[in-house]
């Protein structure tokens, strides 16, 4: 069964005389990304904490937390005991995909406003998105980023994409709007490496015939990716090298080591420490949770907390409804450190641009370059 873990602020007097409504944080919290999940939850309680802080609020906020461990049947479970839960008016997660898709369903029959900030999939249909709010863009545009970086920043009139047969589906589509979208309106070379082979030998020696400036990198795996940053480098390539968010792991920079340096990810998250807007954020969650730094989408799960809070201020119900909720959150704007939360008609989707980011490695870390089409040359 699914573990849950409620510790929402005790009520004084004073703070019994307002509503409270509870946040739920739907997460991996013991499983393949329960770091992700983990930071994720102590975004959100600073969030909480610092909202029922404000002498002026209309309401209190508490936060009840489940881990899903990362299973989609547990997911299915945990979604269920919050839709059940009348106290619980909104959601913040699940932490994976598998996760996402197997509790949405859940979510939308009992009408309960979903904000994920890590799931990347584009598999909801437009049922779901009656009450998901997916805070970032899907997968399928992180390719986006890259042409535009080697088209302003890294110019590269040559460009030979590495279409990984071992990520079929993503790595197909990244090959193939890179070569729809050339970078610097150049060439594209797409050079397949199949699934039941590690051969990034052969790609490397083609890469160079092809005279090519950029690779990416068109695969998920970030042992895979880093097989081929080793290839390339053994060939003697030079030029620029890139690749998107799954690839971003310490697998890939342990096992790349120094052909790691200079890569290009994309991703959907920032680096909090790299944002001096989010100064005071920072110092409030290594000095609370005892770490060295913000894990990923930390910062986007305090903005999201606001975000909801937003919502429920604006709603206009009293008591609030989830219904209504779901609504004033569709037609609001939020304005976040991390990004800007909103979803202009006629699409009603995340804006995408608002939430693509660049990292490039540089002495085998990671180095946050910021919005993507903000990033400069240097």
């Amino acid at each position: 069964m699914a573990s849950c873990q409620g510790r929402g602020p005790v009520s004084s007097p004073a703070s019994r005389k307002r509503p409270r409504y509870v946040i739920g944080l739907h997460g991996d919290l013991s499983g393949g990304r329960g770091a992700e999940g983990t930071a994720q939850e102590r975004g959100a309680r600073l969030a909480v904490d610092e909202f029922n802080a404000r002498a002026d609020r209309r309401f209190d906020l508490a936060l009840k937390v489940r881990d899903d461990r990362g299973d989609a049947g547990s997911a299915r479970e945990v979604a269920a005991a919050f839709a059940a839960d009348p106290a619980v008016y909104a959601v913040i997660g699940p932490t994976g995909d598998a996760e996402a898709r197997s509790a949405a369903p859940v979510y939308v029959k009992a009408l309960l406003p979903v904000v994920a900030l890590s799931p990347g999939t584009d598999a909801f249909t437009t049922a779901t998105n009656r009450v998901l709010f997916q805070l970032r863009p899907n997968d399928n545009i992180l390719w986006a980023p890259l042409v535009r970086y080697l088209t302003d920043v890294r110019s590269a009139r040559r460009t030979a994409v590495i279409d990984d047969r071992a990520s079929p589906r993503a790595s197909w589509m990244t090959a193939k709007n890179v070569a729809a979208t050339p970078p610097s309106r150049g060439s594209v070379s797409t050079h397949v490496v199949p699934a039941d082979s590690e051969d990034f030998a052969a790609v490397a020696t083609a890469v160079l015939a092809k005279r090519a400036q950029a690779v990416v990198y068109g695969g998920t795996s970030p042992h895979r990716a880093a097989m081929c940053a080793r290839a390339l480098r053994r060939a003697g390539f030079t030029g620029t090298c890139a690749a998107t968010q799954p690839v971003l792991e310490e697998t890939f920079l342990t096992e790349a080591g120094a052909a790691s340096e200079g890569w290009v990810i994309s991703a959907t998250y920032v680096d909090p420490a790299e944002l001096p807007r989010a100064e005071r954020f920072v110092a409030a969650y290594l000095k609370r949770f005892g770490v060295r730094q913000a894990g990923r989408y930390a910062l986007e799960a305090y903005d999201a907390l606001f975000f909801l809070a937003q919502g429920l201020g604006g709603s206009g119900e009293q008591p609030a409804e989830r219904g209504a909720l779901v609504r004033e959150l569709r037609s609001s704007t939020y304005r976040g450190i991390a990004k800007t939360v909103e979803f202009p008609p006629p699409s009603n989707e995340f804006v995408s641009d608002r939430g693509l980011f660049l990292y490039r490695v540089d002495s085998g870390s990671p180095h946050f370059l910021g919005q993507y089409a903000q990033a400069v040359k240097g």
